[in-house]
């Protein structure tokens, strides 16, 4: 059994990158990373993520979408500017949802933006990308006022409980699981091992999140190899059935045949 990995969500077009893009590539290659989803955050944010997505094509695949965090005043201008980029290539919606940590100012306003964002993926038919900090309650329940009109996704970055993920699951979405399911100090670990393989992706979110053994560096996507140890251990199978699944699991919920 072929053990290659995709790499649901690394930010890898960010300017944290721009001088090491070669060798950030080649290391995912050399670690079986067989190809890197790009989740966009910004208008600013579009065109260096496409110029990757055209440079190494077949390897990176690039989302649209207005990331929460930077939901201002004039948030659905910029929404409708970053969707004037959609093109055939675009394989998903994202990264969108819901920061509850940010400022209480910005909630009407998010949540604004990420009901426009559903809506608009829904009438172009694909997935969503779900931001969920200190939100995933409220974001589940966006989700269920469009469940009848067969939207489906990620939630991103989980860290809720066995409920929320059940919950998620039920409504056709998948498990995004990455570094912090390897922090010693996390209790991740005792939901995710209540949960089927078929409901999960593994993810980096590079530049952010690096797993245990490379906690406090600058996370790469090649660090997928380390999240999905752990993933095996956790549910007692072999890694090479983690890198099967989880990839069947990406390439089902995202067409990345284009």
């Amino acid at each position: 059994m072929n053990k290659s990995f995709i790499d649901s969500h690394a930010h890898i077009y960010l300017k944290d990158f721009s001088n090491q893009l070669g060798a950030i590539i080649d290391n995912s290659i050399n670690n079986n990373v067989e190809k890197i989803l790009m989740p966009n955050i910004n208008l600013k944010t579009v065109n260096p993520m496409k110029k990757l997505s055209l440079k190494y094509e077949g390897r990176c695949f690039s989302m649209l979408g207005l990331h929460p965090c930077y939901v201002e005043g004039n948030y659905e201008k910029e929404i409708n500017e970053i969707f004037d980029f959609f093109d055939s290539k675009v394989i998903a919606i994202g990264e969108i949802g819901l920061d509850y940590y940010q400022s209480e100012k910005t909630f009407t306003n998010q949540l604004r933006a990420f009901e426009l964002q559903c809506e608009f993926a829904i009438d172009k038919k694909l997935p969503i990308v779900i931001h969920t900090r200190n939100s995933i309650d409220e974001s589940i329940n966006v989700i269920k006022r469009y469940s009848n009109k067969n939207i489906t996704g990620v939630f991103h970055c989980f860290t809720g409980n066995l409920k929320q993920a059940n919950q998620i699951i039920d409504l056709g979405f998948k498990i995004g699981v990455g570094g912090i399911l390897t922090f010693k100090n996390s209790d991740l670990k005792n939901v995710i091992s209540k949960i089927d393989l078929s409901s999960i992706l593994l993810e980096t979110d590079s530049p952010y999140l690096s797993p245990e053994p490379k906690r406090g560096k600058v996370n790469e996507p090649s660090n997928i190899k380390y999240v999905a140890e752990k993933l095996s251990e956790i549910l007692s199978v072999p890694i090479e059935l983690v890198a099967k699944v989880t990839s069947q699991n990406v390439n089902n919920l995202f067409d990345l045949s284009s």
